[in-house]
C-alpha cells in the first residue's frame, strides 16, 4: 500500500514548485524536510527599500512555465527588472552585444529576487501536499513502490524525487557516483546603487580576474555576481569590494553598497545519472556549475517542468513507471551536460588569458558579432 503517489525530499525552490505542480494533477504528494529544517518557511513581508542580494535571471521559457503552473501569480512586479540587452566584455577583447530585439523577442530575461519568487510559490502550498519532516535514514525499492525510512516514520510511493541540493542525501542512498570539481572559486553578490542609468541592459567582463555581472534591478540598483578565485574572494570586504570593481570593471558607476555581500562556493556536481529505479534527481541534486550563464534555476525549474509533462502523459497512475523515468533521463542528460561543459570551457578560456584562449575567443566573439544568425542561434538557446 502507497501512503503518496510522489514523495519530493526537499522543500526548496525546485522541490515545492515540483510539489505544486504534480499535485495539480490529481496526484497525492507529499514534501519531506530534515528535522529542524526552516527552508519552506516563508519570507518576511518585502520592503521597497531593501531588495535581496540573492537574485535569479529567469528566462522566457521558465517563466512561461511559472506562468502557467500559476507560481508566478503573487510575484511583486514593482521588484522584477526586464532584460533587453546583455554587453560582453573582456581584456582586450571586443564587446559583444546581444539584444533581445535581435532574436524578435521582447525580454532576454527577467531579473527577480529569491524573497520575491520564494513568496509566490509558498503562496500556492496549500493542503493539497503534505508536509512530513525527518531526516531520510534509508531507502528500499521492490516492484512498483518505494521506502522511504524517515528519523519519524516510515513512508511508500511509486515515485521519490530528489531535490535535497548538491549534497543529496537520496542520492548517496541511492549509491548514484557523482563526478566532481572544485572550481576554487567563489561567487560573490552584492547590491549597489549606480550613478547611470542601465536600461534594462546587463553587463558582463571575463578576465583573469574571474567573471563579473552586472544584472539590473528596478530604478537605480544593480545586483553584482563576481566569481573570483577563492583567495582573492575571502579578502574582500566591503570597502576592497568597492574599490576592485571601480578600477576593474564599472560600466554603470557604482555610488554605494546596499546590501551584505553574500558568499558562496562553485563547484560541479554531475551526477552519472539522473534516476534510479523510481528515483529521480532534480535541481542541484542533478547539477551544479558554474554560475557565468545564470542559468542554475533555470535549468533546475526545466527539470520540473519535464517530470510534470512526463507524469501528465505517461503516469497519472503509476508515476515512477518506466515510461516516466526512462524518458526523463534520456531528456535531462544533453541539457544538463551542456551546460556543465558550456560554462566551464568559457570560464577556464576567459581566467587563464593566454594568447591562444584570447585568440579563440576572439574568433569565436567576431564570428557572432558579425552574424546575425549566430546572434539568433545563441540568443534563443540562452533563453529556452
Amino acid at each position: 500500500m502507497t501512503d503518496y503517489d510522489v514523495l519530493i525530499a526537499g522543500a526548496g525552490l525546485v522541490g515545492s514548485a515540483t510539489a505544486i505542480s504534480l499535485s495539480r494533477l490529481g496526484l497525492r504528494v507529499a514534501l519531506v524536510e530534515p528535522s529542524g529544517s526552516t527552508v519552506s518557511a516563508q519570507p518576511e513581508r518585502l520592503t521597497t527599500e531593501c531588495f535581496d542580494n540573492r537574485v535569479f535571471a529567469i528566462r522566457p521559457s521558465t517563466k512561461r512555465f511559472l506562468t502557467d503552473e500559476q507560481l508566478w501569480n503573487n510575484i511583486s512586479e514593482k521588484r522584477v527588472q526586464r532584460v533587453t540587452r546583455m554587453h560582453i566584455d573582456g581584456e582586450g577583447r571586443e564587446r559583444l552585444t546581444l539584444g533581445a530585439h535581435d532574436a524578435g523577442i521582447v525580454e532576454l530575461a527577467c531579473i527577480v529576487e529569491n524573497d520575491n519568487l520564494w513568496r509566490s510559490i509558498c503562496s500556492r502550498l496549500d493542503d493539497s501536499v503534505a508536509r512530513l519532516h525527518g531526516d531520510i535514514l534509508a531507502i528500499d525499492q521492490e516492484p512498483g513502490l518505494v521506502t522511504v525510512v524517515t528519523s519519524k516514520r516510515k513512508v511508500n510511493c511509486k515515485l521519490l524525487v530528489a531535490a535535497d541540493g548538491a549534497n543529496s542525501v537520496v542520492r548517496r542512498h541511492c549509491e548514484i557516483s557523482v563526478g566532481e570539481r572544485d572550481y576554487n572559486y567563489t561567487g560573490l553578490v552584492a547590491n549597489f546603487t549606480v550613478a547611470r542609468p542601465h536600461r534594462g541592459a546587463a553587463y558582463q567582463w571575463m578576465g583573469a580576474e574571474g567573471v563579473i555581472a552586472y544584472l539590473p534591478l528596478p530604478g537605480n540598483l544593480a545586483s553584482i555576481v563576481w566569481s573570483a578565485h577563492d583567495e582573492f574572494a575571502h579578502g574582500l570586504d566591503e570597502d576592497v569590494l568597492f574599490e576592485r570593481l571601480s578600477k576593474r570593471y564599472n560600466p554603470l558607476g557604482i555610488v554605494d553598497l546596499v546590501s551584505r555581500i553574500g558568499r558562496f562556493p562553485l563547484r560541479r556536481v554531475l551526477p552519472q545519472t539522473v534516476t534510479s529505479g523510481r528515483v529521480v534527481l532534480i535541481g542541484d541534486a542533478a547539477h551544479q556549475f558554474l554560475p557565468l550563464a545564470g542559468q542554475g534555476l533555470n535549468v533546475g525549474l526545466a527539470d520540473t517542468a519535464k517530470l510534470t509533462g512526463l507524469v501528465k502523459q505517461y503516469g497519472l497512475e503509476d508515476p515512477g513507471r518506466l515510461a516516466v523515468v526512462n524518458r526523463y533521463r534520456r531528456a535531462r542528460k544533453e541539457e544538463i551536460e551542456i551546460f556543465t561543459y558550456f560554462t566551464e570551457v568559457m570560464h577556464d578560456m576567459a581566467v587563464r588569458g593566454s594568447d591562444c584562449y584570447r585568440t579563440l575567443h576572439n574568433i569565436g566573439v567576431g564570428a557572432v558579432r558579425h552574424a546575425d544568425v549566430l546572434k539568433r542561434v545563441l540568443i534563443k538557446k540562452a533563453v529556452g
